[in-house]
């Protein structure tokens, strides 16, 4: 039996199932892309980039080269790195660029990490500007630094705002994230010096002064700070 609950309308699998393996494989010998491509749409991204990890390498590259499948861009980060760096050599250029613009920063970066200089510029070249800098500037940094781990995506205001100004402002800008939990607070030089929950400022009247409803920032982690230092940061002060 197979406990399935759904996230977000994809089905989560909790006992992996080797029948769909054994199908998903079969479906790749006979050339069926719309099979599993559909198949791939009804299923969580974890559970798709499992499926992939669980087929031998051959097969891996057959799926990857099957003409009209693509790859999710969320299938695609779900994979374990080593995965990654496997597949993303058959890859074409126009489909890494594709997976990068539905991705947040973070994640993007860790698919660059995987490509070749030259394949790296040609992807970075191809992005419009403002992704492209976000990028190199995250690159520019040594690959085992915080850096490479910050999100670049993320609402910020000034701290004499009001609620109200700030729920305008976040209905009226289009270049905000799609999802965020919370708003940061920044000084007159754009420095963080506290937060709010999205929550909160729902909750809390217009003429109210961001500044009083927020929590002060209590760690600020430099950017040159080893990933490894980082983790045991999150661990130890249970950050998310």
């Amino acid at each position: 039996m197979t406990l399935v609950r759904k996230i977000k309308d994809k089905k989560v699998n909790f006992e992996f199932n080797k029948e769909y393996i054994r199908v998903v494989n079969e479906k790749i010998q006979n050339n069926d892309a719309l099979f599993i491509t559909n198949a791939f749409k009804e299923i969580h991204p974890a559970d798709a980039a499992d499926i992939i990890e669980n087929l031998n390498e051959n097969d891996r590259e057959k799926l990857i080269k099957l003409n009209n499948f693509k790859i999710d861009p969320e299938v695609f980060i779900e994979l374990n790195e080593s995965i990654q760096s496997e597949i993303i050599k058959y890859l074409s250029s126009e489909t890494i660029i594709s997976i990068l613009k539905n991705l947040e920063s973070d994640n993007a970066i860790k698919i660059l990490e995987n490509l070749d200089e030259k394949n790296k510029n040609i992807v970075l070249n191809s992005l419009p500007p403002k992704d492209r800098f976000a990028l190199q500037e995250s690159l520019s940094y040594p690959e085992d630094t915080a850096a490479r781990l910050m999100q670049r995506e993320f609402a910020a205001i000034p701290s004499n705002w009001s609620v109200g100004q700030t729920i305008d402002y976040l209905r009226e800008n289009k270049d905000l994230p799609e999802e965020f939990l919370e708003i940061f607070i920044v000084d007159n030089e754009f420095k963080p010096i506290g937060t709010v929950p999205s929550s909160k400022v729902l909750r809390t009247s217009r003429d109210t002064k961001m500044q009083f409803i927020m929590l002060e920032t209590q760690l600020s982690i430099p950017v040159y700070m080893y990933q490894e230092e980082v983790g045991h940061l999150f661990e130890t002060y249970y950050l998310n």
